[in-house]
């Protein structure tokens, strides 16, 4: 990709709007999950309730995902992701207002938020991102998602590093109100533009549904994708909930370098996205599945290490291969689904990424028997176990060039 190719995306207006769109919701996102993470641990001084909490939010994205594996083509998508905006948004704001009576903002009231958050994440994978990606010609395509993905990692700097200044300068309820005016923005942004026309559909929902499942099981690219995309959310991704609670444990570090050492995540996420926005990557699909083997061992090395420049340097590599690994996900989806299919495949795909819940939960499970850093390796180990056995599964099934 050269400057004049970005430069060729960011003059088409709606791309813009909706980019910044999912920019502010994902800030708003990776800020919960840090916010609420250190907050129901310092109430509750129970590592396991961080862990409940993205499990919320991702029991919010597979509710989504199912439900719009079937309605998905029989929707518009400015419509979902308004709406979607608009209660998240609504949500925050009476979260706020109830705090201003004197009462305390509990681990109720942020599992409910991280809930309906969840269901926004799922909204915002399977139809803001097709909704940007169709306001570009064909050969942008493939550059516009990655820029798109590689801003949603950039916010994973933002995030944590707002959540430290917020928890070291205000307090939870300035940070809901905070919450409230991203997503407020965002619902103003997609206000703006065009509805997109509702696509002709003859199917029953159970049809629509049959057809995407089939085309998934008959192409190694997709099926590869949502396969491992179960693999990653459920032993890689809720990890991200455990990085500040492991840099508690370990180093004890004051609350504001909490929050600076857990965004070198998304500092890595970013740089990871930069490169795989520039760099085109023709074997789309085996690097996909390698980046996935180099986020787990990350994983496992950050855990398991004493060190903390080993540490950080862990956390950059995983965020590093993340970003890799979702863009590469993205990507892969859009060029090989029906384009009548891409917004139920992209809600299939959130499906798997809302069965991190069962990650959660793992973890959840694990907390009364181990510490956070065996619970880590642990993690890691399983998936790599797992990882590897549908591998074999796979090559059983289709040739190994298919792969490459």
């Amino acid at each position: 990709m050269n400057i004049g190719v970005l430069f060729e995306i960011w003059r088409t207006k709606s791309f813009t709007i909706l980019f910044l769109a999912g920019f502010l919701t994902s800030v708003a996102r990776w800020f919960e999950v840090f916010l609420f993470s250190v907050i129901a641990w310092k109430i509750t001084g129970n590592a396991s309730i961080a862990a409940l909490l993205i499990m919320l939010r991702l029991l919010g994205v597979a509710a989504t995902g199912v439900t719009f594996s079937f309605a998905g083509a029989f929707v518009v998508k400015k419509k979902v992701v308004l709406g979607a905006s608009l209660i998240c948004s609504l949500s925050s704001l009476i979260v706020f207002v109830y705090s201003q009576t004197g009462q305390n903002i509990n681990v109720f009231l942020l599992g409910l938020l991280s809930t309906v958050s969840g269901a926004l994440w799922s909204i915002d994978f399977s139809f803001r991102r097709p909704m940007l990606a169709d306001t570009l010609p064909e050969d942008l395509i493939s550059a516009g998602v990655s820029l798109d993905v590689l801003s949603s990692h950039a916010t994973r700097i933002l995030g944590p590093l707002f959540g430290g200044i917020f928890l070291t300068y205000f307090d939870l309820n300035a940070g809901v109100f905070f919450l409230f005016l991203l997503y407020a923005l965002s619902v103003f942004l997609v206000s703006t533009q065009k509805e997109d026309a509702l696509t002709t559909n003859t199917n029953s929902y159970t049809q629509s549904l049959l057809k995407v499942i089939g085309q998934t099981r008959d192409d190694v690219n997709l099926l590869s994708v949502i396969s491992l995309t179960f693999v990653f959310n459920i032993f890689a991704l809720p990890f991200i909930a455990l990085i500040s609670l492991l840099i508690i444990e370990k180093f004890n570090p004051t609350e504001f370098y909490i929050g600076m050492f857990t965004s070198l995540e998304g500092i890595g996420a970013l740089l990871g996205g930069a490169a795989i926005t520039i760099i085109t990557i023709k074997r789309k699909l085996i690097s996909f599945i390698s980046f996935l083997a180099i986020i787990l061992l990350s994983i496992f090395l950050s855990a398991s290490s004493n060190s903390i420049f080993v540490y950080l340097l862990s956390i950059l590599i995983f965020g590093m291969a993340t970003a890799c690994y979702s863009a590469l996900q993205s990507t892969i989806i859009y060029v090989n689904s029906v384009p009548d299919l891409r917004s139920s495949t992209f809600s299939l795909l959130t499906i798997a990424i809302g069965c991190g819940a069962l990650g959660s939960l793992n973890i959840y499970l694990m907390s009364d028997f181990f510490t956070t850093e065996e619970i880590s390796n642990i993690m890691a180990i399983e998936g790599l176990l797992v990882g590897l056995i549908f591998i074999i599964i796979a090559l059983v099934r289709f040739p190994m060039h298919k792969f490459l």
